[in-house]
């Protein structure tokens, strides 16, 4: 999850011109224009939130249209692949190091008209794409997408990661962080419907292994709670940067484990402290049972 720069694109002009377009699907869908453009404006006002921006039904017989020009675009709405590898890091949705897609925030299954407008558009990975489907909301007044173009607040860390033993193979969760109110809702539903159906788990979980096998790799050579809390906290804000989020998945395993006095109690025992130059091993720390 991360908030992105909304695209630079005159939807209503591209509107125009495809009014102007010899592709049957845009003369299919011209006599609509002022109409799409009227539900552009819905969006904008309500930032794409489903439980404002109702459905529209009368767009369903033009839906083939609708999307046949976003599956294959005529030249005025070439915007559209450049969109899709416009990002770079973590993906903004889900926040897994991958990308290549684009996301229809609002489905475009049952908002058709919004099939090719750019702010219902986010670069993302196939996997969050794909499982989402056309979930646009929850049961619940509030629940729904965090949406990477209008919720700022997905700037700063609202997502960390909960560990619980057995150390061997722990269960390893992803929570909201330091999130109140409609934030919270938001975000807790984000992660039950589009993070955790991607993926996240069984990712962190192997990363799990990867850095138990090889703590001197991850966690350094001092037996300590403390150096390892710092070591993972570095490691957090290193995967914090190359992702260009704070919410990207290696960031929030680094960083939930860093905030895990027993996790850290388990992963200190596995550091091999470093020699002295006499040869003699180091007295390991005690760091508990």
């Amino acid at each position: 999850m991360r908030s992105l720069a909304r695209p630079a694109v005159a939807d209503d002009e591209l509107l125009e011109r495809l009014s102007r377009s010899r592709s049957q699907k845009a003369v299919a869908v011209s006599p609509r224009r002022a109409d799409i453009g009227a539900r552009y404006q819905t969006y904008r006002d309500h930032q794409g939130n489903p439980w404002s921006v109702v459905k529209d039904d009368s767009f369903a017989a033009l839906r083939s249209s609708f999307h046949d020009l976003y599956k294959k675009p005529p030249a005025c709405l070439d915007f559209i692949a450049s969109l899709r590898q416009s990002v770079a890091g973590a993906c903004p949705v889900c926040g897994r190091d991958a990308l290549g897609t684009l996301d229809h925030y609002l489905p475009k299954a049952d908002y058709a008209e919004y099939s090719f407008f750019s702010l219902n558009l986010v670069p993302a990975c196939d996997r969050c794409n794909n499982t989402r489907n056309d979930l646009a909301r929850g049961d619940q007044v509030g629940q729904r997408p965090v949406h990477p173009y209008f919720d700022a607040f997905v700037d700063r860390r609202v997502m960390t990661m909960r560990a619980e033993p057995d150390w061997r193979a722990p269960r390893l969760t992803p929570v909201p962080f330091e999130v109140q109110g409609e934030e919270r809702t938001v975000v807790q539903w984000h992660i039950d419907h589009v993070i955790r159906r991607a993926g996240f788990d069984d990712y962190v979980g192997d990363l799990w292994c990867i850095v138990r096998d090889n703590p001197d790799v991850f966690l350094g050579r001092t037996a300590t709670v403390e150096a390892v809390r710092e070591k993972l906290a570095e490691l957090a804000t290193i995967e914090e940067v190359s992702g260009r989020s704070r919410n990207a998945w290696r960031s929030c395993f680094y960083h939930g484990l860093s905030k895990d006095d027993a996790a850290l109690e388990f992963l200190a025992t596995l550091v091999r402290p470093v020699e002295p130059a006499g040869g003699a091993a180091v007295a390991r720390v005690a760091v508990g049972k």
